[in-house]
């Protein structure tokens, strides 16, 4: 049975359109990675890493700094501005996976009230809207590999690894953009 989308009818596409517009204001083409350092610069989102936290306890630090405990969050600071706050000792493929997901959140204006964000930091926890995690995967998703470029990489017959490298994402964002987009689908038809 298949699981049930808490995504908005039309949303797919909407996100789409986003990341293009994203790309565009970046300068980089659909063919081309998406720099989530980059798009951070362009959107004014401060990216800081753990290492970077002074006024945290280094106990909660070194438990968070495990790959395994934290990924990243985005919050509000003391100022009401947003910020990303994310874990280096990630790959640098996941990195940029974990910066899409941070970014497609602030993109889509979803709320964390701050005193919940910076608890949840404190004490390894996520605050969790379904609806809201879901647009972020998928913007996430779209924002690091765009539909046309999946289109693209496929035309030119590149494995699922040289789509990973391609744009410097993991196999498994490969796999998630294939199986959403359903590109594999349109392409096995048109080769008939």
């Amino acid at each position: 049975m298949a699981s049930k989308s808490f995504l908005k009818r039309g949303f797919k596409a909407e996100a789409e359109r986003i990341a293009e517009r994203c790309r565009e204001e970046v300068g980089v083409s659909k063919f081309d990675p998406l720099d989530a350092f980059a798009l951070a610069r362009h959107l004014d989102i401060p990216v800081i890493s753990l290492d970077e936290l002074d006024d945290f306890p280094e106990k909660h630090l070194n438990k968070l700094r495990q790959p395994s405990k934290f990924s990243a969050i985005w919050m509000p600071n003391e100022d009401g501005d947003k910020i990303i706050i994310h874990n280096t000792r990630h790959s640098a493929k996941r990195q940029q996976s974990n910066l899409m997901h941070e970014l497609a959140h602030i993109i889509r204006n979803h709320e964390v009230p701050e005193d919940i964000a910076r608890l949840c930091l404190l004490l390894n926890l996520h605050y969790y809207n379904k609806e809201q995690e879901e647009e972020a995967k998928y913007l996430g998703g779209c924002l690091q590999i765009s539909r046309a470029g999946l289109q693209w990489a496929l035309k030119r017959n590149f494995t699922r690894e040289e789509i990973a490298d391609h744009f410097n994402a993991s196999i498994e964002m490969v796999v998630y953009r294939l199986n959403t987009t359903g590109v594999l689908i349109q392409q096995s038809y048109y080769k008939r």
